[in-house]
C-alpha cells in the first residue's frame, strides 16, 4: 500500500493470525522432511532467533508472538505510523524489550536497521502492492534472510479471483472520485455496483456468485474491505509467478501452512487427487493444485536454501517435534468438516493422541507411548490430521518464561475492557497465541467468579480454565 491509497488513512483491522508462528513456520519444512531455521535452543531454555515481519500492521501477531518467545528478536515493518504507534504503545505497556517496530516503507529500509534473518513473514502485502514494492522486498529478503532461513509470504491466487478483476478496478475508480471519509466512499462504490448488477446485463448477466460475494463484503468489517480490495495495486497472482521471483533470492518452495491441504483425501475426490498426481512436481502442479481446489489464497513456506533431511534425521526430528491441543477436549469431535464434507475418523487411531495430549504438550516420541504406534509417518499424519481440524497445534520445544506473556495478556485484557476487540492470548508453550472469545478473557482477567455450580456455563469456564493452564496462559497482576 502507497500514501495515495484510498485505504491509507484507515487503520487496518489488528487480527492475530496464527500460521505465522515460529513453530508452524518450522513444522512445515520438517513435515516435507527439509532442514530449515534455527535448531539451537538457549541456554535457559528458550528459543533464540531473530524474525521480520514486512508489513506488521497493528502488529498484534508480532507482540503475541514476542511475549511468548521472550528469548527471540522480532522486527516490524510498516508504512503506516498509525500502525507503528498503536503497536508501540501494546509493546510498551507489555514491558516487551524484544520488539523493534520501524516505520518505513520497505524501499527505504537501510542495510543496518535489520539483522540477518531466521524468519520472515509477509501476511497480506504481496497481492496488494505494485512490482516496485515486491522488487524490494525481494532485495530485502537476498540481504537479511540466513541460508536455511524461512520465509512464510500470503497472497491471492489468479485462479480464483479473475472474474473480480475488473470489478475491483470499478470500485477502486468510483471511490477515488467519490466524496466523503474512506469509508463512505467505499460505501458508495459498493451501492453502485449492487445497482449495476441489479440490471442483470452483460457483466452482470446471472451474476449469483458475485452478488453472493458483494453480500459478504458489505456484511464486513469496513477497515477490511477497505484494505483488501481498496487500494491501486489489487494483484491476484498465480503460484508460478510467486515462485520466480522468489528464486531471485535463493529461496526454494517447501509447503504450506495450510495442512489440510497435504491430505488429499480430505479436500478432493479420490479421482481429482489421482489427476493431480500425474501433474509433474513443480509449480505447474501447485497451479492445477489451485484451480482444482479452487483455492483462493495461499499461504506458503520458502527456504533459502533447503536441504533434504536423511531418513534418520526425520525420525529424530519428527520424534523430538511437540505438539499442545489449543481446544477443549470435549469439543474434539472425530466427525471433522473437511472441505470434501465430513470426515469420520478413525477412534481407535486418533482418540489415544488426544487423550495424551489433553494431558499435557507432549512430543511426537510421548505421543507414539500412549497410542502405541511404532510407525512414525502413520503417526505424524495422525497429528496433521488433528491439526488440520484445529485440535492441535505445533508446540515450542520448551516452555518460555511465562512473564511477558502475562504482561501482554493483562494489556489484551484492559484492551478488551476499553473496546477493542481481541480474541487470543499469549502462550508461553505455544510459542505463538490461543482463541479465547473477548467475553472470557475480561472474565478470567478480572477474576470473576465462575458461574452457577452444575451448569453448561461452569463446565464450560472449569474446561476453559484447564486448557489455559495446560497452555500456561496467565495475566499479570491489574
Amino acid at each position: 500500500m502507497s500514501a495515495d491509497d484510498i485505504a491509507f488513512a484507515t487503520p487496518y483491522t489488528n487480527h492475530y493470525f496464527s500460521s505465522l508462528s515460529p513453530a508452524m513456520l518450522r513444522f512445515v519444512p520438517l513435515l516435507h522432511r527439509q532442514h530449515a531455521g534455527p535448531s539451537v535452543l538457549a541456554a535457559n531454555g528458550g528459543d533464540r532467533f531473530t524474525y521480520a515481519e514486512f508489513g506488521c500492521g497493528q502488529a498484534l501477531s508480532l507482540l503475541i508472538m514476542a511475549a511468548a518467545n521472550p528469548n527471540a528478536t522480532f522486527y516490524g515493518v510498516d508504512y503506516s505510523p498509525a500502525h507503528i504507534a498503536r503497536a508501540r504503545a501494546m509493546a510498551d505497556r507489555a514491558g516487551l524489550a524484544n520488539v523493534v517496530l520501524l516505520e518505513r516503507a520497505f524501499e527505504d529500509l537501510r542495510p543496518d536497521e535489520l539483522p540477518p534473518l531466521d524468519f520472515a513473514t509477509m501476511h497480506g502485502i504481496w497481492s496488494w502492492v505494485p512490482n516496485s514494492t515486491r522488487d524490494a522486498l525481494i532485495g530485502l529478503l537476498d540481504r537479511h534472510l540466513k541460508p536455511g532461513g524461512t520465509l512464510y509470504v500470503s497472497y491471492n491466487t489468479l485462479t480464483t479471483w479473475t472474474g473480480l478483476l475488473p470489478v475491483q478496478k470499478l470500485l477502486y475508480d468510483y471511490a477515488e472520485q467519490a466524496t466523503g471519509s474512506p469509508e463512505d466512499r467505499a460505501r458508495k462504490a459498493l451501492d453502485f455496483l449492487e445497482s449495476l448488477i441489479a440490471i442483470n446485463a452483460g457483466h452482470f448477466k446471472n451474476a449469483k456468485a458475485l452478488s453472493e460475494w458483494l453480500k459478504q463484503t458489505k456484511s464486513g468489517d469496513i477497515r477490511y474491505v477497505l484494505h483488501e480490495y481498496f487500494v491501486r495495486h489489487w494483484e491476484p497472482t498465480p503460484h508460478s509467478e510467486v515462485a520466480r521471483r522468489m528464486e531471485r533470492a535463493k529461496l526454494s518452495y517447501v509447503g504450506t501452512t495450510d495442512l489440510v491441504d497435504t491430505i488429499d483425501r480430505f479436500t478432493m475426490t479420490p479421482e481429482t487427487a489421482k489427476a493431480l498426481g500425474e501433474v509433474p512436481a513443480g509449480s505447474i502442479r501447485e497451479t492445477v493444485s489451485d484451480l482444482l481446489r479452487s483455492n483462493s489464497f495461499r499461504r506458503d513456506i520458502y527456504v533459502r536454501g533447503p536441504v533434504p533431511m536423511t531418513p534418520a534425521e526425520w525420525r529424530q526430528r519428527t520424534r523430538r517435534q511437540r505438539f499442545a491441543m489449543i481446544r477443549l477436549r470435549e469439543r474434539c469431535n472425530l466427525s471433522v468438516k473437511f472441505p470434501i464434507g465430513t470426515v469420520e475418523l478413525n477412534e481407535q487411531a486418533f482418540r489415544p493422541i488426544l487423550d495424551r495430549l489433553a494431558a499435557g504438550p507432549a512430543t511426537l516420541a510421548e505421543v507414539a507411548a500412549e497410542a502405541g504406534d511404532t510407525q512414525d509417518s502413520n503417526l505424524v499424519r495422525r497429528v496433521v490430521t488433528m491439526v488440520a481440524a484445529g485440535y492441535v497445534y505445533p508446540a515450542s520445544a520448551v516452555d518460555a518464561d511465562p512473564g511477558p506473556s502475562q504482561r501482554l495478556n493483562r494489556v489484551i485484557a484492559d484492551e478488551i475492557a476499553a473496546g477493542h476487540a481481541h480474541d487470543v492470548l499469549a502462550s508461553p508453550v505455544l510459542g505463538s497465541g490461543v482463541r479465547m472469545a473477548a467475553s472470557r478473557i475480561v472474565d478470567f482477567a478480572a477474576g470473576k467468579a465462575p458461574p452457577e455450580e452444575g451448569s453448561q456455563e461452569r463446565k464450560d469456564h472449569e474446561s476453559e480454565r484447564a486448557t489455559m493452564a495446560r497452555l500456561r496462559v496467565g495475566f499479570a497482576p491489574g
